[in-house]
């Protein structure tokens, strides 16, 4: 291949790469990610209560301080993607 129509193609994959972005879920990263590390609280709002723990009782207690006895939390379901997780090891 010629090097300006090598050039052209490079360009063209170069151009449809960064115009052709498509939502990506969170969720849709590999199932043994990392979860991440939020929590909230049943019944609040999920946008506006959350805790940021690094365990269930961590979550509970922060919870409990913040808002006051007799609460449920739960843990976001999503994952962080491994090959981030991999890096702070």
């Amino acid at each position: 291949m010629k090097e300006s129509a090598k050039h052209r193609q490079l360009m063209q994959i170069y151009n449809h790469w960064p115009t052709n972005i498509k939502d990506w879920c969170i969720s849709r990263q590999l199932w043994w990610g990392h979860r991440i590390p939020v929590w909230y609280i049943v019944g609040k709002d999920c946008e506006e209560e959350y805790i940021v723990a690094r365990s269930a009782e961590e979550a509970l207690r922060k919870a409990c301080d913040k808002y006051g006895k007799d609460l449920e939390v739960y843990q976001d379901p999503d994952v962080l993607d491994t090959w981030f997780s991999r890096i702070r090891k």
